[in-house]
């Protein structure tokens, strides 16, 4: 888990960015402060085929 220090989001190259988690998930302590740093984003629904795994938090594009 971790987003790469140089990743830029594709459309608007902001580094402003969280990694996606889909369900199940175990929470943890340190789960819990990556999700209050906005380092990590937990979806509700359950995971695509193909799910993106980066949220740009500028704009709202997901890869």
């Amino acid at each position: 888990m971790g987003i790469p220090e140089n990743l830029r989001c594709p459309k608007c190259g902001s580094r402003d960015l969280a990694e996606i988690l889909y369900p199940p998930v175990a929470m943890t302590e340190d789960l819990l402060h990556q999700i209050q740093a906005k380092k990590v984003l937990i979806r509700n629904e359950s995971k695509p085929d193909t799910p993106p795994c980066y949220y740009c938090y500028y704009c709202g594009y997901e890869w």
